[in-house]
């Protein structure tokens, strides 16, 4: 507060002019599966094999988080929010007598499961065996190595199982009891958390229902991000095709502008693999080394040996199969001569049923990076009093910003007189307006060949 009375001098310093935005990351998954070790129902950063290993590193024993980071890592950037949903005291089967075969050479055995939990039983004929002085065991593995070769052994075990994990329990909500977000609920705590929400969802194996795939575009509208949906194991081409409509049975009935569909799965390093979990991968190593604008289609995918569903596949041919799944709104796999597999596909669900531009992934995440980017830079400017100097900051902050993207090709900002902007003011309110354009995807480049005789004049110039 100025003082009453001085005699002399002073300065008043004023934070004026614009002020710098800076892009929101966008290279963010979420990710919710099952895991046989680590946190349950915890946000969880991930971003190398070293961070991912917590959750365990054991793939194709039926837990989803361990499957999907295998996938993930090879991609090499970006960063994870993991969320693991199997609980060891909830989702746990018990076995009684299970016989070991034991490797005569080794006197190594392996249990039928991993994740053991603690309580196990080993016996040889009806003796108890004594973990140490018989037997070491790795519970986690399932492996056993034997001091001397039994003669009849077996083990009772309680182990952690995944198939017992419920849909409910990956959709997840808030418990009032313990006060705490479960599921695909608690990646809401992300910009809270960690100052950024994910703004890719997955959820290998259980997007294969209606009701996760509904599920994950109601989160991705609320955090304004875009889910991937995998189409299930085993679908066929028409099956695929025929889940957009009415009569569909899969998961692909939306024409939400949050969901991008895939389809088929592909084989690769770990068997069968959901394209969506590579598709997850790709995109955030095309935000990292290229940017967001930048499509994920026509981008080779890595570790992967083939498809599920052969498709045909032609640039130059638009009755190939993979041209058919496009323009249905499906993303695919294209597999031609010397091209390697590779990602095919631009559009979100919400085509071909909606025409705006919106409809390519690259122009909705464009969209949404550059607004959430904006409304963060205004927060400085909330409570400030209303003058010339506030809206002239205030646009030209703006106009600053949209003017140093290269993600976009024009804009425009101002004060939006659709509104009585007297009133609005009096009201402590600011309408901003602005427009752009996002650079779009050259998705079909179409020449004109002309067949003419007029240069046969030449010949006869030439003599």
């Amino acid at each position: 507060m100025a003082a009453a009375f001085h005699h002399g001098t002073e300065t008043i310093r004023i934070d004026g002019g614009s002020n710098p935005v800076y892009t929101v990351d966008g290279a963010i998954t979420a990710i919710v599966g099952t895991a046989p070790a680590g946190a349950v129902n915890e946000l969880t950063v991930c971003q190398t094999k070293k961070d991912f290993a917590q959750f365990g590193t054991q793939t194709g024993q039926g837990f989803t988080l361990p499957d999907a980071a295998h996938i993930f890592t090879r991609y090499g950037s970006g960063i994870a929010y993991v969320v693991n949903v199997c609980d060891p005291d909830k989702h746990k089967t018990m076995v009684q007598g299970e016989a070991l075969a034991v490797d005569a050479d080794t006197l190594t055995a392996r249990t039928a499961h991993i994740a053991l939990q603690a309580g196990y039983t080993v016996r040889d004929g009806g003796a108890e065996l004594g973990e140490g002085a018989d037997y070491t065991i790795d519970a986690a593995a399932g492996g056993i190595v034997f001091k001397t070769k039994p003669d009849n052994p077996t083990i009772d075990y309680t182990y952690t199982d995944p198939a017992k994990v419920t849909e409910a329990d990956i959709l997840g909500g808030f418990q009032a009891a313990t006060g705490k977000r479960t599921g695909l609920e608690l990646l809401t705590e992300g910009f809270n958390r960690f100052g950024a929400d994910a703004k890719i969802i997955i959820v290998p194996e259980y997007d294969q229902t209606a009701a996760c795939a509904a599920a994950m575009i109601v989160l991705a509208e609320k955090l304004h991000a875009v889910a991937y949906i995998n189409a299930p194991k085993g679908t066929g081409l028409s099956q695929a095709m025929e889940g957009r409509g009415p009569n569909g049975s899969i998961n692909f009935n939306t024409s939400s502008d949050r969901a991008q569909l895939f389809y088929p799965h592909v084989t690769g390093l770990l068997g069968t693999e959901a394209l969506a979990t590579h598709a997850a991968g790709l995109r955030m190593k095309t935000d990292v080394e290229n940017g967001y604008w930048f499509s994920i289609s026509n981008r080779e995918l890595l570790g992967v040996t083939g498809v599920e569903t052969g498709l045909t596949a032609r640039a130059d041919d638009p009755q190939s199969e993979t041209n058919r799944l496009n323009e249905k709104g499906i993303t695919t796999v294209f597999n031609s001569y010397g091209t390697g597999y590779r990602m095919w596909g631009n559009r979100l669900a919400c085509f071909p049923t909606v025409s705006h531009i919106k409809n390519f992934e690259t122009a909705q995440r464009t969209g949404d990076l550059i607004d959430e980017s904006i409304r963060r830079a205004e927060l400085q400017y909330i409570d400030r009093p209303i003058d010339d100097a506030l809206l002239d900051s205030l646009v030209e902050t703006v106009r600053t910003y949209l003017g140093t993207l290269r993600s976009i090709v024009g804009f425009n900002v101002g004060l939006d007189y659709d509104y009585d902007l007297a009133d609005s003011f009096s009201k402590g309110q600011v309408p901003i307006v602005y427009d752009y354009t996002p650079k779009l995807p050259a998705e079909r480049i179409t020449n004109t060949s002309v067949m003419t005789r007029k240069y046969l004049a030449n010949l006869v110039s030439g003599n």
